[in-house]
């Protein structure tokens, strides 16, 4: 497609200046990238999923994952770190522990636990919508 800039160029040449050359460009690279969107909507998704899987094996590895995951874990207020642990029933101690002091089967307990506990605070928070001001004696909306 990079071919349709120097046809562009050629016309505008001689019909006279209609478009810039950076506008000729950017509707070059547009003409390009829709090609290559036809292209991706073309593969089926199974195959799309099979290729970015390929991909993100080849520039990450389970130790970089891991170490991001627990990189994210360390940043982490401490409060946060506490609620997860704790939903778990898991000693607040533990929210200083670094990521890989958990074994697999705390960090299933802990995830399980994190997902009610998100599922419960939606509810809390929908129920926290409204109240009357202070100082007015109005109902409650």
């Amino acid at each position: 497609m990079r071919h349709l800039a120097h046809e562009l160029v050629a016309v505008a040449a001689v019909a006279g200046p209609q478009l810039t050359k950076q506008e000729l460009e950017t509707k070059a690279f547009l003409a390009e990238m829709d090609a290559v969107c036809a292209q991706i909507n073309a593969t089926p998704r199974e195959v799309r999923m099979e290729r970015a899987a390929a991909v993100l094996a080849t520039i990450a590895t389970p130790a970089d994952v891991e170490a991001v995951r627990a990189a994210y874990w360390m940043r982490l207020p401490m409060a946060a770190r506490m609620v997860a642990v704790m939903s778990a029933r898991m000693p607040k101690e533990r929210a200083s522990d670094a990521l890989c002091k958990f074994d697999a089967l705390e960090r299933g307990r802990i995830w399980c636990e994190v997902a009610k506990l998100r599922a419960n605070l939606e509810v809390v928070q929908k129920c926290m919508n409204g109240g009357r001001m202070p100082g007015t004696t109005g109902k409650a909306h």
